[in-house]
């Protein structure tokens, strides 16, 4: 919706109104359960929540928030005991 309202010069809120008012199909929010099961098995296996953010086209707050859901260990992100 960036990009749309970008381009034609409008707000993103003004973007979301129209498809809206359309019933065009917009991204749904957040990862599905399927994504934060391999997501978890990924960061769990050593990657980091930015690549593993990347697979799915998340940010890596996007990808910590889903996994910490579902009660996954975060490593410290500068090799820190916690």
């Amino acid at each position: 919706m960036k990009q749309i309202a970008a381009r034609h010069g409008i707000h993103r809120v003004t973007v979301s109104e129209v498809l809206n008012r359309s019933d065009t199909a917009k991204r749904p929010r957040g990862m599905n359960s399927t994504q934060v099961s391999l997501a978890a098995k990924l960061y769990e296996s050593g990657e980091s929540l930015a690549t593993v953010g990347a697979k799915f086209g998340f940010n890596a707050a996007t990808v910590r928030t889903a996994l910490m859901s579902i009660d996954v260990q975060m490593r410290d992100p500068h090799g820190r005991e916690r």
